[in-house]
């Protein structure tokens, strides 16, 4: 048992709650609690990942609709626990968090749904080596109420997307939302955020949505821009170019002619390449 002191004084606190065998309310109250560690709470998170709906659930339980500043409180540990899930890529469980995570018809896309979908079923469906596209494919052929709330989150994910009234954080994981789409359909809005006068959060959450959009016109618009690119997110073009065979001829070429520097390469990547 952990043992806090104030003022002088011992206080008990009682450990984190079994990520297997506890409530999902149990969870989402340690998840939340500030006096615990954080990685201990960052553990939990990844632990919870199989019952990822109702511990999101459980997250947002309450949450009024227009308090920015508590959504903002727990959407971290939304965050950490949807991307686990998709991180195991563990299907059943991202099937239902998807199910549970879309806007009804008539709501808007709140800021959290955005997270969980763009930065945890998305975004940590890629990060486990897959197409998020071919993996939710099959969920929405089989449910077409599913597939007509998913095209719907899409098109509001485009407008939360070019909303400067939202967080950039948040406009990053809508932008993740998007590669799910065709090119024809998001290539145009994805890099126009890849410019080097764009904030750097939502030019990397174009670069993350273009990784996951199996064109080569993709792979070009990320080539076409490399000079534009804060540090960080040049390593994150090249390791998106990296993902194919494709992208890997046409980064060696670009090499080539000098439009990517041997230089911005770490030595994993040119070990990949």
């Amino acid at each position: 048992m952990l043992m806090l002191t104030v003022s002088g004084l011992a206080f008990a606190q009682a450990p984190l709650p079994d990520a297997r065998t506890a409530t999902p309310q149990a969870i989402a109250a340690a998840l939340l609690e500030e006096a615990h560690a954080q990685p201990a709470r960052e553990v939990l998170a990844r632990e919870a990942a199989p019952r990822a709906t109702e511990v999101v659930r459980a997250l947002v339980a309450g949450l009024p609709e227009h308090d920015e500043a508590e959504e903002y409180r727990r959407i971290p540990w939304i965050w950490r626990v949807a991307v686990a899930a998709g991180r195991a890529k563990d299907e059943a469980a991202l099937k239902a968090l998807t199910d549970f995570s879309m806007p009804a018809d008539g709501q808007r896309l709140r800021d959290w749904q955005s997270v969980v979908l763009g930065g945890g079923v998305v975004m940590g469906v890629s990060q486990a080596g897959a197409w998020p596209r071919d993996v939710m494919a099959p969920w929405l052929l089989e449910d077409a109420t599913r597939a007509a709330r998913w095209a719907r989150s899409l098109e509001l994910a485009e407008r939360m997307a070019d909303d400067p009234a939202i967080r950039n954080g948040t406009r990053y994981d809508a932008l993740r939302m998007l590669a799910v789409l065709p090119w024809d359909r998001a290539g145009a809005r994805l890099t126009r955020y890849l410019s080097k006068d764009v904030d750097p959060e939502l030019q990397m959450g174009a670069i993350g949505g273009l990784s996951d959009v199996q064109d080569d016109r993709a792979a070009d618009a990320l080539l076409g821009h490399m000079g534009q690119y804060t540090e960080r997110n040049r390593g994150l073009a090249i390791n998106a170019l990296l993902k194919t065979d494709a992208g890997r001829a046409k980064l060696k070429a670009a090499l080539a002619t000098g439009v990517v520097l041997d230089a911005w390469l770490t030595p994993e990547q040119r070990q990949k390449l």
